[in-house]
């Protein structure tokens, strides 16, 4: 099947194109033009006119834990594909499902689960591929909205959880100063599993072993991690420090509007650049919920008010309620960064950190047909997953 889409501007990965046309055939990208090409368009199965929208890649989230009520902390095949479908809606053509700290026998049941659906990726739906574990090997004193009395340190024995879903698991948070938890990072790391630092109260100088040991990441940058503090005279930097200053690092930023202010994500873009710097959902099944809903996970009670999710105590906020492509908007049109290096950091930088650039994360001849088509104020209008269209399920 070959998909031809003509008129439409191009944010591909050699520049951005205006008035270009794209080639979708199978599930690849064929052709990418800086121009209408009518002998392509002759040859092709279906042609769309995308006058007035342009063309970004599909987005990717790598943390993500549910939407419009279906938790993928529950661990059933359903709420795992009806948060895949909510979020595809939205732009995202690939997902990371994301487990809270739970107890380790729930998480692999969960995990199972995983193996058995990603198993049955289509074209026309979000790719659903390995899991990112947000616990439970965190520090308790920066639980945040993960339920406190499942957090534990890794030892000999719970560790095994990796080797035996390496397969599954991609990404895993992990807090390095708790317990001995730093030790166990060059055997996580040798798995293939990138290890991301937070809900953490690591110094600067602990978090510099963690990313020496293997770790690549830190997870919702500013939230739930340690900062500047004073020892006597002295000012010791924090997790928050090492994500801004160590450049091998990088940093997944909640990009809603409500956990950070504008000044925050101007700080972190300019220290990070759009090639560290990436954007998450870090939603949960509040998301696409109206205000006034009361949900329950992983034992919890979430409380959605006013386009927030919050917990029970009001304290703090529990998950998010934004999908990337609303985190799109509110970067480009109210933080005012850059559209070009915001479209990067909602794909080809996630792409990269995950290690599947090589056929995602951006719009070029032989990667994966998954690219939005977003008009002038950057709302979706159409999503390929892999050449098919995933609102109409036709290639």
């Amino acid at each position: 099947m070959k998909t031809y889409i003509k008129h439409i501007d191009i944010y591909a990965e050699s520049g951005f194109i205006q008035g270009g046309s794209l080639l979708l055939e199978g599930d690849k990208i064929a052709g990418v033009y800086a121009e209408h090409r009518p002998g392509v368009s002759a040859k092709a199965d279906q042609v769309i006119d995308g006058r007035g929208t342009t063309a970004v890649p599909g987005y990717i989230d790598v943390h993500v834990h549910g939407g419009c009520g279906h938790d993928i902390n529950d661990g059933t095949t359903d709420s795992l594909r009806q948060t895949r479908d909510f979020y595809q809606q939205h732009g995202v053509t690939t997902i990371f499902p994301s487990y809270l700290a739970l107890p380790l026998s729930d998480i692999e049941k969960a995990l199972d689960v995983l193996r058995e659906v990603r198993a049955g990726n289509t074209p026309g739906r979000a790719e659903i591929m390995g899991a990112h574990l947000e616990g439970p090997f965190l520090n308790p004193q920066y639980h945040g909205s993960q339920p406190l009395d499942q957090i534990l340190p890794i030892d000999d024995t719970n560790v095994g959880i990796y080797e035996r879903y390496r397969d599954v698991i991609a990404r895993t948070t992990i807090a390095p100063e708790y317990g001995h938890n730093l030790d166990y990072f060059p055997g996580i790391a040798a798995l293939g599993i990138q290890i991301s630092m937070g809900h953490s109260c690591a110094t600067i100088r602990q978090a510099k072993e963690g990313w020496k040991k293997g770790a690549t990441s830190v997870t919702h940058l500013y939230n739930a991690m340690s900062q500047t503090h004073k020892e006597g005279p002295y000012r010791i930097g924090g997790l928050v420090e090492a994500g801004l200053t160590i450049d091998g690092l990088y940093a997944e930023t909640i990009c809603d509007g409500y956990h950070l202010p504008n000044e925050l994500l101007r700080i972190a873009y300019r220290c990070k650049g759009p090639d560290r710097m990436l954007i998450v959902s870090d939603a949960c099944l509040c998301a696409g919920l109206p205000s006034g809903s009361v949900v329950k996970t992983a034992g919890m009670n979430f409380y959605v008010e006013d386009g927030i999710s919050l917990n029970e105590a009001r304290t703090s906020f529990a998950s998010s309620t934004s999908p990337i492509d609303k985190m799109v908007r509110h970067l480009i049109f109210d933080t005012k960064l850059p559209a070009t290096d915001v479209v990067r950091m909602a794909s080809a930088t996630p792409a990269r950190l995950m290690g599947i650039y090589d056929r995602k994360g951006s719009i070029a001849v032989g990667k994966d047909a998954d690219i939005n088509l977003v008009d002038a104020g950057f709302h979706v209008v159409r999503t390929f997953c892999k050449g098919t269209d995933a609102r109409s399920g036709r290639a």
